[in-house]
């Protein structure tokens, strides 16, 4: 009898998340407003199935309203929204559950978000838009000259000199279709952990108000990027120049890409050498700190947080790396 009562319990529960799904999936096809938001919040009636039930309920719940939407919408946005908000609902239910470390879950939320990013982009371009990545590259590429040459006519107009605009110049002409295809491994990496990051900040704020026991989020004077991750990163750098050198094609892609994360990777780490340093050594109030990172970060001297950032990964300015503690001892 009282499996009876949990198991009723239990598709009461799944039926109210599918139904939330599909509301939500539906408000952020329908709502341009609520389109990136919306991306955020879908994965969360997910995880807070998963944290109440178990993983077929949380499957089944995600199967239901993928059916339901693709009967309501679209077989695609059926079969993307799924696969979306499934993976990163799941994934990070199950880090909470299981009381992962930060940075794991991080890391095991890029993953899902990037292979959800993946699957949604292939099914756009091969289904719905029967184009080709390039295709696609191009057209965003034309719509990007065409703004920054909007933008320079607009500084001409208020008399900036040709040679002042140079900087916009050489940005023209660097943004190319081959140039932005040999970003895009990159961008994909890059964004699947910026959405990670955001996806965990809205989650904890709400799942605490449910009663969920949730990991903070380490703070920006604290974070660390592995010196292992960054290692496999510049090993694929150096094996994308020997590729290069040998003329195989792949090789551009894998060199652009992992000098770009290595550049984004040294930028955070050098901002969160600056934050503690302002923050513990000079004890600045956090306004004035966030005044300060974003007058020098776009400013000519923002590539020293390049400087800064990989001096940390190699010497570890403020000793907070435990493996190098363990070797210290």
């Amino acid at each position: 009898m009282q499996n009876k009562i949990y198991n009723t319990k239990g598709l009461v529960e799944a039926g109210l998340i599918t139904a939330i799904l599909v509301v939500l999936a539906l408000m952020n096809i329908y709502v341009p407003i609520f389109t990136t938001l919306g991306r955020f919040i879908l994965p969360i009636p997910v995880t807070v199935l998963y944290l109440r039930q178990n993983i077929k309920m949380t499957i089944t719940s995600i199967i239901v309203s993928g059916v339901i939407i693709a009967m309501v919408y679209s077989p695609f946005a059926g079969l993307t929204s799924a696969i979306m908000f499934g993976i990163t609902g799941i994934t990070l239910g199950y880090c909470i559950k299981k009381d992962r470390k930060i940075s794991i879950t991080l890391l095991l939320l890029s993953i899902a978000s990037f292979i959800g990013t993946v699957t949604q982009l292939i099914v756009y371009i091969k289904l719905i838009a029967n184009s080709s990545i390039r295709a696609l590259t191009d057209e965003m590429v034309k719509m990007m000259r065409e703004s920054f040459d909007l933008t320079i006519n607009i500084y001409t107009s208020m008399g900036v000199t040709k040679e002042q605009l140079k900087p916009f110049y050489d940005l023209i002409n660097m943004f190319n279709t081959e140039y932005v295809l040999k970003l895009i491994p990159a961008i994909l990496v890059i964004s699947s952990f910026v959405f990670a990051y955001l996806t965990y900040i809205i989650t904890k704020a709400i799942i605490k108000k449910l009663g969920y026991e949730i990991k903070p989020m380490t703070s920006i004077s604290q974070i660390r990027i592995d010196i292992k991750f960054t290692t496999i990163i510049a090993i694929l750098l150096l094996l994308g120049v020997v590729l290069v050198r040998r003329k195989v094609p792949s090789g551009e892609y894998l060199t652009l890409s992992a000098q770009t994360l290595l550049q984004y990777i040294f930028v955070l780490q050098g901002i969160a050498v600056a934050v503690y340093y302002l923050k513990n050594k000079f004890h600045l109030a956090k306004g004035f700190i966030i005044l300060i990172i974003l007058i020098t970060f776009f400013s000519p001297i923002s590539m020293i947080y390049v400087m800064i950032g990989l001096s940390d990964i190699i010497l570890d300015f403020r000793k907070i790396d435990p493996n190098r503690n363990v070797l210290r001892k």
